[in-house]
């Protein structure tokens, strides 16, 4: 009856130590996952900053490539475009493939 006592006993402890590894296994499963987790989330950030930097910069750009003073110098200066004179009519048409 001892022997039979005492390899129950063997048996619970066993399974008692089980019980604590598995979980202490999934706390530090857990836990490494929720580090992993930070990481990315950071790296995500400097992305998500560097990709802001460079919209905030190409929305500077668009804006002065679309710069009507600019673009009036363009066409005097480089296309030989004159203004129309007072009293002269302007005929624009439109194409219908664009």
């Amino acid at each position: 009856m001892n022997r039979k006592g005492r390899s129950l006993a063997d048996f619970r402890l066993a399974i008692l130590a089980f019980f604590i590894f598995f979980v202490l296994f999934i706390y530090s499963s857990l836990n490494l996952k929720n580090v992993d987790l930070g990481y990315r989330q950071h790296e995500l950030l400097l992305a998500e900053k560097k990709l802001r930097l460079e919209i905030d910069s190409l929305l500077a750009r668009r804006a002065e490539l679309l710069n009507l003073e600019r673009m009036e110098k363009i066409v005097v200066e480089k296309l030989g475009y004159q203004y129309p004179e007072a009293g002269q009519i302007i005929k624009v048409i439109e194409d219908d493939n664009e």
